[in-house]
Formats: structure tokens, C-alpha cells, sequence
């Protein structure tokens, strides 16, 4: 029997068992929240699972939208409360770390998700896992995978790439920023990153105006769907299907019809639900049985193209995204 059907049987059990009068309370505290389609995702899985746990009291404390400041301060709310355990995006490793320390200090049981402290070893927090995919491993399979795969349709590298970076200063975004473009460097191709904010109109706009200084460009890559979508739509309403193709990290329904529709050469997952999911069964099995979470639970760079669409859009179809 695999792993994954041992765990589906735990739960099925789980869920037959009685409420227990007390629970174990435990927050999920992402950097953003149901604005953001990729953490919509993540907050439902996290619910689901938290329900077939009878003893698990889920918090759910995100902004609204993405907002380093306000994870910040919702993060020492729910540590002043003194939960037993707390799930979090490493958002900012140096503002968190005496926070979450001084949490640790205190028992509560730290579970890093989506986004790790990427300091040298001797600084990191030390939390007790983290569940998740190493963002510039992801950039860099982004690149080369995408590379390949344009190379195969045109014959030829592309002359000239830009990232789009629709959050500047996230660390997770900055890594694949890095990833992607250290590939690039190494293939010989012109490659620069490119502030499009969180705006869709802004990042059409900008990405526009990019192409119509560097009509050589020949490659888009961005980084979540608000990047996705206006490079998309862009790509569509400018005529430059065929000239011009799309890879990028984090799935959306608009991302995958791009795929089918060969807009898209490649899309990574590092499937937020499954983040979500072993998050809150890690905490739930270090509270029940002392069971410790694992150092890494990698989730992720899944390649997504045109031969995988069928099992990735019943993940988005049943979770919400991918």
C-alpha cells in the first residue's frame, strides 16, 4: 500500500471519530490570502483537512492581499495567543526570526510552508520543516525546460527573454527570478527582469511597452498568474502568437488553456494544495503521536505542458488550483 493511501485511510478514520471537547489550536498564516487565487487554493485544502481532524482547530490569519507587514503583525497576534502549533510563509526571514524563536521558546510547534528562511544554515530558524519547493531550483527547471521546448518549435534559442516580476521583494519571487535568469546567462541569452506590479492594466502596459523597445524578444516568463494572465493576454490581442511564447510558475485555469492552446510551453506547480495539506496533517501528527515533520516535504517543480493537462486540470477541477 503507498503512502498516500495509508494517509487516506488515517483520515477516512479520523473523521468517523467524536469532537473532542478540547482542541489543539492552529494557525495558518500565509503571506497573503482568498484575493490571491494560489492562496485561495491553499486556505481551502488547509479547511478540508483541518475538518477530518476532530482535534484540530484551524486559524486561518492572512491579509487579504499580499502584505508582508500585516503577516507580520497577525503572526505575533497569534503567537501572544499561544496556539499549539502555527503554520507560516517565511516571508521575511529577518523580521520573523525572534518572533517565531520566541514561539518555539514557548512549545508552540513551527511548520515552515511555500516559502523557507533561505539564510545561511547557521541563521536560519530553526523550524520544524518545511513543506514546500526550492524556488530557484524551480526558476531554473522553468528556464531550461521552456528553453528546450521553444528550441524544438523555432530551431533556434531565443534572441532576447524578460521576467516579469509582479511582486518585487518577495523572496520566493526574487529566487525564481534568480534561477531563471542565471539559465539564461549560461545559454548566452539576453535576459533582464522586469517590475509589472500586482496591476494587470500596469503589467500589460509594461510588458507592451518592454516589447516595443526589444522587438527581438522572444520569451515571457512570469511568476504567478498575476503576472500570467496580461502576459496572456497580451501575447493574444498584439498578434504575437507564434512570435513570441510563455513559460511560468503556478498554474490558473487561463494558464492551462494557454498550454493547450501552445501560448504557454511550460508551466511549474509546486502544488499548493498538497503544501496545505501536509501542513496541517504534519501538525496534527507531531500534536497526536509525536510524530516529527520531516526536514522537507518537497511539493514541487512539477513540469507542466501539454502531456500532463489532463491530470493537472483534475487537480485544480477538485482543489480549486495547482
Amino acid at each position: 500500500m503507498t503512502a498516500v493511501a495509508v494517509i487516506g485511510l488515517l483520515l477516512a478514520s479520523f473523521s468517523a471519530v467524536a469532537t473532542p471537547e478540547e482542541k489543539w489550536v492552529v494557525y495558518f498564516i500565509p503571506h497573503a490570502g482568498p484575493a490571491d487565487p494560489f492562496w485561495a487554493t491553499q486556505i481551502k485544502m488547509a479547511e478540508r483537512i483541518a475538518a477530518l481532524l476532530p482535534e484540530i482547530d484551524l486559524k486561518v490569519a492572512a491579509p487579504e492581499r499580499y502584505g508582508i507587514k500585516e503577516q507580520i503583525e497577525l503572526l505575533e497576534a497569534a503567537v501572544a495567543k499561544k496556539p499549539a502549533a502555527i503554520i507560516v510563509t517565511i516571508s521575511d526571514a529577518e523580521a520573523m526570526d525572534p518572533i517565531l524563536r520566541k514561539a518555539m521558546k514557548e512549545g508552540i510547534y513551527v511548520i515552515a510552508i511555500n516559502i523557507e528562511d533561505y539564510r545561511p544554515e547557521e541563521q536560519r530558524i530553526p523550524y520544524a520543516g518545511y513543506i514546500g519547493m526550492d524556488e530557484r531550483v524551480s526558476g531554473a527547471v522553468l528556464a531550461k525546460e521552456t528553453i528546450k521546448r521553444f528550441e524544438a518549435i523555432t530551431g533556434h534559442k531565443p534572441k532576447r527573454a524578460v521576467v516579469g516580476i509582479h511582486q518585487p521583494g518577495l523572496i520566493c519571487l526574487e529566487m525564481r527570478t534568480d534561477g531563471i535568469m542565471k539559465v539564461c546567462k549560461e545559454l548566452g541569452i539576453p535576459v533582464e527582469r522586469l517590475d509589472i506590479t500586482m496591476d494587470p492594466t500596469k503589467a500589460m502596459e509594461i510588458l507592451k511597452a518592454y516589447l516595443t523597445k526589444h522587438p527581438d524578444t522572444e520569451l515571457i516568463f512570469t511568476l504567478g498568474p498575476c503576472g500570467s494572465h496580461p502576459a496572456i493576454k497580451l501575447i493574444k490581442e498584439e498578434g504575437l502568437v507564434g512570435k513570441v511564447y510563455h513559460g511560468c510558475i503556478d498554474l490558473s485555469p487561463k494558464v492551462l488553456d494557454a498550454i493547450d492552446e501552445g501560448i504557454t510551453l511550460v508551466a511549474i506547480s509546486q502544488q499548493p494544495a498538497a503544501q496545505a495539506a501536509y501542513s496541517v496533517f504534519s501538525a496534527y501528527l507531531y500534536l497526536k503521536y509525536g510524530i516529527m515533520c520531516p526536514k522537507l516535504i518537497p511539493t514541487g517543480p512539477a513540469v507542466v505542458d501539454k502531456s500532463t493537462l489532463a491530470v493537472i486540470k483534475k487537480q485544480i477541477e477538485t482543489t480549486g488550483g495547482a
